[in-house]
C-alpha cells in the first residue's frame, strides 16, 4: 500500500485534494510527501505517522502488490532446483509470510503441480523436516517450472510494486540528511585538509544534490569522494527487485549494498527489503550508455538495474569524468532533467516506459576543464563547483609524516626536504606522492631485503622510478641512452 493509498485509507485527504497533490506532482515532479506539505494538505505529524519505520510485513496478496501468478511462478521455479520443500523453506526463498506462501501450496496442488513427499521410515529425519509437511514437484509442476525458467529464468526474493518503492526512496530521501562540520571532519579524519575545503564541501554534502570535483591529478578527488559516502551513517532500505509491468528489475547487489543488522523486530518487517548503509555506487572510465539503462539478459530474460537505480538513497560517483566510453556531453544531456526533476525515466524492451525516483548524491571527478565538458545549462545543474588542487609544503610535510607513520617506518624531516628541493623544483605537490614514494621505498626494500630507512639515499631510488620528466624526443630509439627522471 502506498502513500496515497495510506492517505485516503486514513481519512486524511479526499479523493479531490489527493487529485490535486498529484496533478502538481504531475507538473512538477518530485516526490509527493514535498507537495502535500507545501499544499498545507497535511501536517510534517501527519505525515510521519503514516510512514512506518520500517516496511511492514504484508498480510494479504493485495499488500504484497505483485499478482498471485507471478508469486507462483517463482515459487516453482524456486522448488525446480530443490528436492523438497517445505512451506518454512519457501517462506525464507521468497521473503514472504509463512501463510501467503501456504496458500500458493494450496493453490498449486490443486492445480496438480504439487505432491505431498510420504516420510522416509527407513531413515526417519530428526530435524524440523521430520514434522513438517514436505512436498514435491509433480510431473507436470517440472514442466510448468521449466516453462516459467525459459521465459524468465530469475529466482530470488518476491519483488516490490514500484509504487512502494517510489514512497520508501521518498521517505529516506538523501535531501533530509544533514551531515554536520563534526561529521565530516571525522571521516575526512585521515586527510590533511584547510578549515576553507571542509567549509566548501559540507554544504555540498549536506545539499543532496550534486557535486563536481576538479582539479589535477592526484589532488585526491576521488578518495573525498569516497569518504563523502561514508558521512552517510544512517541505513536505508534497499528491495531485492522490483516488479514493473510485469517485468522483475533485480536492484540489490552485494557489491554496492551492504545490510546492516536492523535494530527491529524483523518478524514485523516485510522481507523483501534489505537495511544496508547508503549506497555508494562508483563507475569509472568503463561507463558506457547502456549502463544508464535496464539491462535486459536475453539468456535469464530479466532485467538488472542501471547505476542510478541501485544508487537511490545514496552517493553516485562518476570518477575520471570526461574518459567514460560514453561521451559527456551525451552524459550530461541524458541527465540533465534528472537532475533537476529528481526523477528519471527507464523504458523496457516492448517500449513501455515508466518513471523512477533519482535521488542520489551525484559526484563528478575530473582533472578535465569543466568548461570544456559541459555548457553553462547543464553547470547551472550542478549547484556546487569545487577545485581540489596542489597541496603547500606543510600539508605535503605532514601527509608524509601520516603515510609513514601508517608503514611503522620512521620519518626524516631533513630527508624529505632535501629530497623536496631536488624533485619540486620545477613540478608542483600532489597529496597522492608522498603514500607513492613511500610505496616505492618499500617495495625496493623488500626485492633487495634491505631495512627501508628514510634515508636520502633511498628516497632519491624511490623518486627515480616514480617521476618522469619530459625529454622532448618521441622516438626513444634515438635517445641512445635512458633518460634521467629526476630534474
Amino acid at each position: 500500500m502506498n502513500l496515497a493509498q495510506r492517505l485516503l485509507q486514513a481519512k486524511i485527504l479526499t479523493p479531490e485534494q489527493l487529485g490535486l497533490a498529484l496533478a502538481r506532482q504531475k507538473r512538477q515532479r518530485g516526490f509527493l510527501a514535498k507537495h502535500l506539505l507545501e499544499l498545507n494538505l497535511v501536517t510534517p505529524e501527519e505525515l510521519k505517522s503514516l510512514l512506518p519505520p520500517f516496511p511492514p510485513e504484508p498480510q494479504s496478496f493485495r499488500e504484497l502488490g505483485v499478482p498471485e501468478p507471478l508469486l507462483a511462478a517463482l515459487f516453482l521455479k524456486h522448488a525446480y532446483h530443490r528436492e523438497v520443500i517445505t512451506s518454512r523453506e519457501m517462506a525464507e526463498a521468497l521473503k514472504i509470510p509463512e501463510p501467503l506462501v501456504e496458500q500458493l501450496i494450496e493453490y498449486l496442488k490443486g492445480q496438480k503441480y504439487l505432491d505431498v513427499k510420504p516420510r522416509d521410515l527407513i531413515r526417519p529425519e530428526v530435524t524440523h523436516l521430520a514434522v513438517e509437511l514436505r512436498y514435491v514437484l509433480s510431473e507436470s509442476g517440472r514442466r510448468k517450472a521449466e516453462a516459467e525458467l525459459e521465459h524468465n529464468s530469475y529466482v530470488g526474493p518476491a519483488p516490490v510494486p514500484l509504487e512502494d518503492y517510489w514512497d520508501w526512496v521518498e521517505y529516506q530521501t538523501i535531501q533530509q540528511v544533514t551531515v554536520d562540520e563534526p561529521r565530516l571532519r571525522e571521516v575526512l579524519a585521515d586527510y590533511v585538509l584547510t578549515d576553507d575545503f571542509i567549509h566548501k564541501l559540507g554544504p555540498a554534502v549536506s545539499s543532496g544534490r550534486s557535486l563536481f570535483l576538479y582539479g589535477p591529478t592526484g589532488s585526491g578527488k576521488t578518495v573525498l569522494a569516497k569518504a563523502v559516502g561514508d558521512a552517510f551513517d544512517d541505513p536505508v532500505f534497499v528491495p531485492y527487485a522490483l516488479y514493473v509491468y510485469g517485468q522483475i528489475i533485480r536492484i540489490f547487489d552485494e557489491v554496492n549494498h551492504h545490510p546492516v543488522p536492523p535494530a527491529h523486530d524483523v518478524r514485523r518487517q516485510d522481507r523483501r527489503w534489505v537495511l544496508c548503509r547508503r549506497p555508494l555506487v562508483i563507475a569509472g572510465g568503463e561507463m558506457t550508455e547502456d549502463s544508464l539503462e535496464l539491462r535486459f539478459n536475453p539468456v535469464l530474460r530479466y532485467y538488472e538495474a542501471p547505476h542510478q537505480l541501485r544508487a537511490n538513497n545514496g552517493v553516485f560517483l562518476i570518477d575520471d569524468f570526461g574518459r567514460q566510453k560514453i561521451s559527456p556531453r551525451h552524459l550530461l544531456n541524458r541527465w540533465m532533467y534528472p537532475l533537476e526533476t529528481r526523477q528519471d525515466f527507464l523504458t523496457l524492451n516492448t517500449g513501455q516506459q515508466f518513471a523512477v525516483p533519482f535521488d542520489q548524491l551525484v559526484i563528478f571527478a575530473t582533472n578535465l576543464d569543466p568548461q570544456g565538458l559541459a555548457d553553462p545549462a547543464f553547470l547551472r545543474r550542478i549547484r556546487h563547483k569545487i577545485y581540489v588542487g596542489h597541496v603547500e609544503e606543510e600539508q605535503y610535510l605532514e601527509i608524509f609524516r601520516r603515510v609513514c607513520a601508517q608503514q611503522n617506518l620512521a620519518f626524516n624531516l631533513e630527508a624529505v626536504r632535501q629530497m623536496m628541493r631536488t624533485v619540486y623544483a620545477s613540478r608542483p605537490m600532489n597529496a597522492c606522492h608522498p603514500r607513492d614514494l613511500v610505496d616505492n621505498l618499500l617495495d625496493r626494500a623488500r626485492f633487495l631485503k634491505i631495512t627501508p630507512e628514510l634515508t636520502p639515499e633511498q628516497l632519491e631510488e624511490a623518486c627515480r622510478s616514480y617521476f618522469v620528466s619530459g625529454t622532448g624526443i618521441i622516438d626513444y630509439d634515438a635517445l641512445g641512452a635512458e633518460p634521467r627522471p629526476l630534474p
